[in-house]
């Protein structure tokens, strides 16, 4: 059963006035005739030795979500890396972090041995008299170090 469901339905629909008088009795301890004289009034002291069996269960329910309420973190896990549930969960390193950040001002990168590739900023060229405009972008290969090194460009116009 959630928490949200209940099986009981309202004893009495009474309010205002009409439930005031009836906590008025109880203010005057009314029911305590049958916790007094149970045999004089066992169907009452019946229900009242369940009103307090549900008192009880109430009070230590109490003291569950009290306890719960507080709570900032499921116990045992979930506050760093080393303590996430496992699953779709992934975490990363200070150090991967840093190297992904690191990582998104890079406008080249090195494919096979001494060979890198870089591109530069697109070019807008705006068209002459009403002309198209158009788009370039300068691709370089450098291919090896220092004094002999090979450095070879092209320029893609984009379509």
């Amino acid at each position: 059963m959630a928490i949200e469901d209940k099986k009981y339905n309202r004893i009495h629909g009474k309010d205002g006035n009409n439930k005031n008088e009836m906590k008025a009795k109880f203010d005057d301890s009314m029911h305590s005739i049958a916790i007094d004289y149970p045999d004089d009034w066992p169907e009452l002291a019946a229900v009242i030795y369940q009103i307090g069996q549900l008192e009880e269960e109430i009070d230590y329910l109490r003291g569950l979500i009290d306890t719960n309420k507080s709570k900032t973190t499921f116990p045992g896990f979930g506050t760093s890396g080393s303590t996430c549930l496992a699953g779709d969960t992934t975490t990363i390193t200070t150090s991967q972090a840093s190297a992904i950040t690191a990582n998104t001002s890079k406008v080249s990168f090195t494919g096979g041995v001494g060979t890198t590739l870089s591109f530069g900023k697109m070019i807008t060229t705006p068209g002459v008299k009403g002309g198209k405009t158009t788009y370039s972008i300068v691709m370089a290969v450098v291919s090896g170090v220092g004094p002999k090194a090979i450095t070879k460009s092209v320029t893609l116009q984009l379509i």
